[in-house]
């Protein structure tokens, strides 16, 4: 799939989780300009929990306690349904298109555009988020992700 523009991923979004009425331009971060802005500490849904999570405060919660009916997600916990502190599916939309999330702090995420450094800064955040989330059990699948990352780097050299 082709790499979706600012607008397109900042629409896209919107869609998805329908309650974000704003989405801003990070200015220049660190070096870094042409990102999206997100403040995280309203209260966003997406499917029965919020998308965006830092800090997974009722991970151990089951999703069936949240009203989920899923029957493959029986017996699954909140914390389960997400990715660097993201639901997996918004973290997989974004990946399909070309984009990836940073938390700025935990109430701040920004969304990147992926270039040739991206694969380091996801790493990076991923490894960041696991050592400083002392309250964040880490999933299966936080460390299959580094794993990949890493084999894809170590190709390229």
């Amino acid at each position: 799939m082709k790499q979706w523009s600012m607008v397109q991923i900042m629409k896209g979004l919107m869609d998805l989780v329908t309650d974000i009425n704003y989405l801003g331009d990070t200015g220049n971060v660190n070096g870094k300009s042409g990102g999206i802005q997100l403040g995280t500490e309203d209260a966003y849904f997406y499917k029965g929990i919020p998308p965006f999570n830092h800090n997974l405060d009722y991970g151990e919660m089951l999703l069936s306690d949240n009203g989920d009916t899923d029957p493959n997600h029986k017996g699954m916990k909140v914390k389960e349904m997400y990715i660097y502190g993201i639901h997996k599916e918004i973290y997989i939309w974004l990946e399909a298109r070309g984009w990836y999330p940073e938390w700025h702090d935990p109430g701040t995420l920004f969304f990147w555009k992926c270039d040739e450094d991206s694969d380091d800064e996801i790493m990076g955040n991923l490894e960041d988020y696991i050592i400083y989330r002392d309250t964040h059990e880490i999933d299966g699948i936080e460390l299959e992700i580094i794993e990949k990352l890493k084999q894809k780097s170590e190709r390229q050299k």
